[in-house]
């Protein structure tokens, strides 16, 4: 029986799996919805269906991602997880064949977090992991040819954390790891509004916020309605949020990757860094749809920016290119 190759980005915000001849064939949230027993914590729900409970559950109720910032912080628990994805997309019948999965990895994590991670999947009945850096994977599904002489700057700002890279030569020359992502900026959406209009809403709400009305623009006036507790009464109310509100709270983070961009460029050298300027910026990863970001970050880095055609799948899509092409894949993984 011919092996099983699979890229999966089991991520923080969200898991992605890419099965060779078939596409992309998950994508779900890293959340699992675990109920307080007599004998810990049992895992009732997991994927969509931890997230459609996330803000609704009891206090017996936990819902969680076992990642945190790019570290797997609950083996049993992400073993659990990446298990019940793997058996979504592998049938029983596959069970004597082996299973080979690629695996992008955040930048700056140390072998022994990517030991971590091999052995969550080698638990889940996987044959072989191949570690692959997620800004090479990204920059790849994003359209950059990563094996050209010619240097390209990538930011990924992904669920949990940013990874800002240099790649040149199918290889990545240096890099750095934000533990700030989308997540973060849900977070601070919910702080805005509290402090602002004296309402508290739930994550979800804030993640739509960001979705629907997020924008960079200082002119948008787009708005939308979501409901939450009055933080003095305590009782149900509505308020209506604005595309402004939004940008305050992300603007931090965006102050945040072009300092790292900058001191990244600062200590490359000249020739790289006059490729960079030349190539410019390319961004990916879920955040990276947000309204004017383009033109935000052009107008602060100085460089030309492009936000990358289907940013937030890219790293699970240049994973499932190098998986198409082992010619390619063996010059990657010859460059590690």
């Amino acid at each position: 029986m011919a092996d099983i190759l699979l890229a999966v980005d089991f991520g923080g915000s969200y898991t992605s799996i890419y099965r060779k001849d078939c596409g992309l064939v998950l994508k779900e949230p890293t959340l699992l919805g675990a109920v307080m027993t007599e004998n810990g914590y049992e895992v009732k729900v997991m994927g969509v269906e931890a997230r459609e409970i996330q803000g609704k559950t009891d206090d017996r109720t936990v819902v969680f991602s076992p990642i945190s910032e790019g570290v797997i912080k609950s083996p049993d628990y992400a073993t659990i997880l990446l298990k019940h994805f793997i058996d979504k997309v592998v049938p029983q019948k596959s069970v004597f064949a082996k299973i080979k999965c690629l695996v992008p990895y955040p930048t700056g994590l140390t072998q022994e977090e990517k030991d971590d991670y091999k052995k969550v999947f080698l638990n889940v009945g996987v044959n072989e992991v191949i570690f692959v850096p997620r800004l090479l994977c990204s920059a790849y599904g994003g359209g950059v040819n990563i094996f050209a002489n010619s240097a390209n700057l990538i930011v990924d700002i992904g669920g949990v954390s940013t990874d800002i890279g240099v790649i040149n030569l199918g290889t990545l020359i240096d890099g750095a790891t934000l533990a700030v992502g989308g997540k973060a900026i849900d977070a601070q959406i919910v702080r805005t509004v509290s402090s602002k209009y004296g309402v508290e809403i739930g994550l979800s709400s804030a993640q739509k916020l960001k979705e629907e009305i997020g924008s960079l623009y200082s002119n948008d006036t787009a708005n939308m309605e979501v409901m939450g507790v009055d933080v003095k009464t305590k009782t149900p109310a509505s308020v209506v949020v604005y595309a402004t509100d939004v940008k305050m709270s992300v603007l931090p983070l965006l102050a945040e990757i072009t300092r790292i961009v900058e001191t990244t460029l600062n200590i490359l050298p000249p020739e790289i860094s006059a490729d960079v300027a030349k190539n410019g910026v390319l961004v990916t990863g879920g955040f990276a749809g947000i309204a004017g970001l383009e033109r935000y970050l052009r107008n602060d880095l100085n460089l030309p920016v492009k936000v990358a055609e289907e940013a937030q799948n890219a790293s699970i899509l240049g994973a499932g290119k190098l998986l198409a092409n082992l010619n390619e894949l063996k010059k990657v993984l010859n460059e590690l």
